[in-house]
């Protein structure tokens, strides 16, 4: 049962990363999914029947105290309920009411939502269930809100675009890496996209490389060799000598296993590994870089798979390794001797599922930046200078219903890829109050492919140093961006 909700809840979400959480109910539920099944007695019945079942909204559902975000498509084209098709939707003057059908294993599911409260005229609260055959076997509550603009925000702010380069076929824009004037973006099933960006204000596509039944999450570029982490391969190896005929190499290591991030430090390169399980691949690249060899295969010690405590993104600075460990939290290890790391400590928080980590020293002090992804999503700045006894000194949150989906450490400038609320320009010259410098609201409803997750928006940025931003938007693809 187990893993039959957790692989509902992937679709669900219309998610990238699985939501690891045991099921709601385990007794037969006799209650049904039709509106009429609702009991609305103690619902503001005039509040939510004004609000207006339209455009894009950012929703969040719990079960059993587990969140699972995801997204409303409520727009005339193509209609998505958590990335199912949407069924039913309020009639005029009616309570807010939304429902989809669709079948997983065979089995007919209906999901619906009925709202109780309307605090605001895009805000909503009230009761979720999942119906099986007819019946609800998952019940709980969800809150919706409608994606807007940053209240009192105008596009942006120190920031301009310099270019925009949408994908081909809609392609969704996961990550990049910017290297010797061209910038490699991923984008899940439809592979790789390389763009010539020596004249940043016209990048031009010079190549793309379409995998087979595979999604690429992150690419890293060291001299001439490309580095991509594959979800169904592990590491892919592509020489680069020339950007425009990336020509594969290897796939590493021989047993297949799932990469995600990725992360190069002093010709050593770290590769984080899901699944099967849940390590850290650590491969030396000293002596060719085309030809990685693996020195470690790293477990974080006291993590356990079966909880969903998994390595997800790293960075290393300072021989030290910080990563995004899920369930687990934040980890930091010890990799002076990438043979023989150790862990040395974690930061732990209620529903963690750490995942994008900077890392840099700031005062004499090292601090990591860290963020959950999912709902109520935030930058936590973290004194890690003493990493078994690790302190929360600030943070840095726009709204709940956007989620930090990455971040660049520059000096004290902290570039966060803040999804729908775009990109946002931290200084964290003083950690314990990062203050915003610059933003830019990348996020318009009228883009293609909007609402079809709940992880939407600026999905990357990198700060290679020529001037530039460089940022990947899961809608508009890639950006080149310039602070003023």
């Amino acid at each position: 049962m187990e893993k039959f909700m957790n692989r509902l809840l992937v679709a669900m979400a219309g998610a990238l990363f699985p939501v690891w959480m045991g099921c709601a109910n385990t007794e037969p539920e006799t209650l049904g999914c039709a509106s009429e099944d609702f009991d609305r007695s103690a619902c503001d019945l005039p509040a939510v029947s004004a609000v207006k079942a339209e455009g894009i909204w950012q929703a969040n559902v719990t079960l059993d105290g587990l969140d699972t975000p995801g997204a409303l498509r409520l727009l005339p084209e193509g209609p998505l309920l958590f990335n199912s098709p949407l069924k039913e939707r309020p009639a005029e003057g009616g309570p807010f009411f939304l429902s989809s059908e669709y079948t997983d294993s065979s089995v007919p599911l209906r999901l619906a939502f009925s709202a109780c409260q309307a605090p605001e005229a895009t805000r909503v609260t009230g009761e979720f269930r999942r119906c099986a055959y007819g019946s609800a076997d998952l019940k709980g509550t969800f809150e919706a809100v409608r994606v807007r603009r940053v209240a009192g925000e105008e596009e942006s702010s120190g920031v301009e675009l310099v270019a925009e380069v949408p994908l081909p076929r809609g392609a969704v824009a996961s990550d990049l890496f910017v290297s010797g004037g061209y910038a490699y973006v991923t984008a899940h099933a439809d592979g790789l996209f390389v763009f010539d960006v020596k004249n940043p204000s016209a990048p031009q596509k010079v190549a793309e490389v379409m995998p087979t039944k595979d999604v690429w999450r992150r690419a890293w570029v060291k001299g001439q060799t490309l580095y991509i982490a594959s979800a169904a391969q592990g590491l892919l190896v592509y020489d680069v000598s020339n950007p425009a005929l990336p020509k594969r190499l290897s796939a590493l290591p021989e047993t297949a296993v799932e990469a995600w991030g990725l992360y190069e430090d002093q010709e050593r390169l770290y590769v984080m590994s899901p699944s099967p399980r849940a390590e850290v691949l650590i491969f030396d690249l000293h002596q060719d870089p085309t030809k990685p060899l693996l020195m470690k295969r790293y477990f974080v010690e006291e993590s356990r798979l079966d909880r969903g405590e998994l390595p997800v993104e790293g960075v290393v600075t300072g021989n030290r390794l910080y990563m995004g460990h899920w369930r687990y939290g934040f980890a930091v290890a010890d990799v002076s001797n990438p043979n023989a790391p150790v862990t040395l400590g974690r930061f732990q928080y209620d529903k963690a599922t750490s995942r994008p980590v900077a890392a840099g020293l700031i005062e004499g002090q090292t601090i990591a930046f860290e963020a959950s992804e999912g709902w109520d999503s935030r930058v936590r700045a973290l004194n890690v200078t003493d990493p078994q006894h690790i302190t929360q000194v600030g943070q840095f949150q726009t709204r709940p219903q956007s989620t930090v989906s990455a971040m660049t450490l520059v000096g004290t400038r902290l570039y966060v890829a803040y999804a729908q609320d775009g990109l946002r320009i931290l200084d964290v010259s003083n950690p314990s109050t990062p203050r915003q410098q610059a933003y830019y609201n990348t996020w318009r409803e009228s883009d293609p492919g909007r609402g079809r997750a709940f992880v939407d928006g600026l999905s990357a940025v990198k700060v290679p140093g020529d001037g530039y931003l460089y940022a990947a938007e899961t809608s508009r693809g890639l950006l080149v961006l310039r602070e003023q």
